[in-house]
């Protein structure tokens, strides 16, 4: 018996320090990942904001070709862990002109909903301005091809042990009436 309760502790005793260590217990950091930064989650790849910024001033410039100043589209929010309604949102002569729920949606449009395409480029440069002072930083952003609308934004923070702070809008059917 005695054989058997050394055993037993043996078995229990490796137990706890495999718990530990897959819950990064024992005060031990994770395993460096080349290329990551300190702190972030492994494998992660920092953003290159200069891209993003040549990306977002394309897209300006698309947008001010156009000369659209009529248009319609859908504003979709989710701030982790919030999901907004969507919402139909129009622009007349350069300004917003309604704001109202998508059929089937519920609830309160969030403080973001509305705005222009313009405002969204400002929204999309104070997002660039703010994560790139981030230690962990996820960006991605997307356009319209043809005016360089913006279509989605999407932030995040990817250091170790955050558990939300996820943020995404995006636009979808746009329409020129």
């Amino acid at each position: 018996m005695n054989q058997s309760a050394g055993w037993l502790g043996t078995v229990l005793g490796l137990m706890l320090l495999a718990g530990g260590a897959q819950a990064g217990g024992a005060g031990e950091p994770p395993p460096a990942v080349p290329g990551a930064s300190a702190g972030c989650v492994p494998g992660y790849v920092r953003p290159d904001f200069a891209a993003l910024e040549r990306e977002l001033n394309a897209a300006r410039a698309r947008w001010r070709a156009a000369g659209v100043r009529d248009y319609r589209y859908d504003f979709r929010q989710v701030a982790a862990p919030v999901l907004f309604p969507t919402v139909r949102v129009t622009v007349r002569g350069g300004a917003v002109r309604d704001v109202v729920l998508v059929a089937g949606q519920t609830g309160e449009p969030s403080a973001q909903a509305r705005a222009t395409v313009e405002e969204r480029f400002v929204q999309i440069a104070q997002a660039l301005a703010f994560q790139r002072a981030q230690p962990c930083p996820a960006v991605e952003v997307t356009y319209d091809r043809e005016d360089g609308h913006p279509t989605r934004l999407s932030t995040a923070p990817r250091d170790l042990n955050v558990a939300d702070g996820d943020g995404e809008w995006t636009l979808t059917n746009f329409t020129r009436p």
